[in-house]
Formats: structure tokens, sequence, C-alpha cells
């Protein structure tokens, strides 16, 4: 299967999944969103595959989701009844996690290979991954506080277990870049390379040892490595889904992209004052 936004390739039990829409820097459009778990999950059903790449053309593996699908969670209510709309938003994050969940539960490992730009929702995805792999160019952020929102797509589930607590605070709190260097001082990526080509093969030759690996045994591993893990992120996925349906309101996500559009700084409204029930005032 191919699209605008993606392609894949097979070969000797190696599946490529490749973001191809260079012009994007390979956002996350409609169509990712609806294939990849498809795809991922009739790639572990037909048991040919043993190893997945997960990688980007040009210069950068994804600027993540396309802020054109943010209109899905900026839209007004309008007449529909609050409660009901919220809950919609709700069944909507549950179906987006999908994407990363599937690829988490297919039987064989991922491989991410990263050069460049990888933020926001691209972030969730390589978390996702088994293994990550780094451009020496590369950088990643939680790009979702720069547009007034709390990432909701499995980062702040997943990244924890990848890297110390305080940093995960640090870059989910500021939005800053976590550049390849330190990724890997930190253990995020496995390793870097010079330059894509060299990253592409450094993927490649990870996929082709596990490839001659028996893939029940490698399967048997990758399960008892999520087992423990499964049920905090699926609990932690089910709260912030929960949090975004009911806390989530348009009015910070317009001012965060009005001041990216006008180039000045954002103007957020304060929290408003905590007020008890029972108070001794």
């Amino acid at each position: 299967m191919a699209t605008s936004s993606f392609r894949i390739e097979r070969r000797e039990g190696v599946a490529h999944f490749i973001l191809c829409d260079v012009g994007s820097r390979n956002a996350l459009k409609r169509d990712f969103w609806v294939q990849f778990p498809k795809i991922v999950r009739d790639l572990d059903r037909d048991g040919e595959t043993r190893a997945l790449i997960l990688r980007g053309d040009g210069d950068h593996f994804s600027s993540g989701i396309d802020l054109a699908l943010l209109s899905g969670f900026v839209e007004e209510p309008g007449d529909r009844e609050l409660g009901r709309h919220r809950a919609n938003m709700r069944l909507m994050l549950f179906n987006m996690h999908e994407a990363f969940d599937a690829l988490a539960r297919a039987r064989f490992p991922s491989i991410a290979a990263v050069q460049g730009a990888c933020l926001g929702g691209a972030l969730d995805l390589v978390t996702a991954c088994d293994i990550r792999l780094a451009t020496s160019d590369a950088y990643f952020s939680i790009q979702e506080i720069h547009v007034g929102m709390v990432a909701d797509l499995g980062v702040l589930q997943r990244l924890p277990r990848q890297l110390p607590q305080a940093i995960v605070r640090e870059l989910a709190y500021t939005g800053r870049r976590l550049d390849a260097e330190r990724a890997l001082r930190l253990g995020f990526v496995n390793d870097l390379a010079p330059s894509q080509s060299a990253l592409v093969r450094a993927a490649e030759a990870i996929a082709d040892e596990i490839c001659a690996r028996s893939p029940l045994a490698v399967w048997g591993t990758k399960e008892n490595f999520a087992r423990a893990e499964r049920q905090e992120i699926d609990e932690g996925l089910s709260y912030i889904a929960a949090w975004n349906s009911g806390m989530f309101m348009p009015e910070d996500v317009k001012e965060s992209l009005g001041a990216v559009a006008e180039k000045r700084k954002a103007r957020y409204r304060n929290l408003l004052p905590i007020q008890h029930i029972f108070s001794e005032e």
C-alpha cells in the first residue's frame, strides 16, 4: 500500500514503513491515522514480517500531527450537547491511540530510524518502537505544549520508561528539544549515524540480525518486556483521554497558533482560584 503520505517496502522478512510527504515534513495526516494500525496488524497477521523499520524521506523524520487535524480538537460543540461532544472526543483519542498500540502489540520488533525533526505525534510514534536510531542532526520535542495542549498519544506514558523522570518533565513542561547527542547519552536512542543513508543501513543491519533469530523466541522476548508495562501504559492512556476530553478547551490552542502566526508571545489566562464548598471564610 502507498499513499501520498507513506509507502511500504518489504524485503526478506523486513518491512519498511516510509513517511514520504516531504513537502509537509512528513506530517502525520489523516491517512496515516486510518491506515497505519491496519498495516501493522496485517503485517503481524501474515507471520512473514520479522522486523519493521519506520523511517522518513527528506531532511526530517516527521513534524508530527498535521495541523489541519487539530481542527477536530478546537472545534466548538455548536448545537451538540457538551457532554456528548466531549464523549466523542474521548473516543477519537482512543482511535488515535490504536495507531501506536498496534505497533507495541505486534509480534515483531520495530526500529525507528530518525533524521532531523521528530516532533509531537512523531515522538509518540518512536516511543512505541523497540529500538531507536538517529542521525547526529536529529532532535526530539514534545511539541504539544507549544500549542497549549497536554500530550495525549502516549509520550507521557512511555517516555518516562525510556528517559529519567526529571528529563521527561523538563521536555514536557518546556517543549525543549532533545538533541541526538543528549538522547544517546541518556539512552533514548541506541546509536547515532553520520548520514541518513548510514542510518538506514544501521537499521537494516539490526533488522537482519533479528530476522536470523527464531521468530517465536523474538516474539516471546518482546511479549515479556511488554507484559510488565502494558497495564500501566493502558491506564495512563485511558486517564489522559478522559483528562483532555474533559479539561481541554480550544482557547489556549487558538491563542498558541495565533501567537505563532503573528510572531508574538502567547498570552494565556491564569487558572481560576481554587474554591472549596466548605470554606472557613
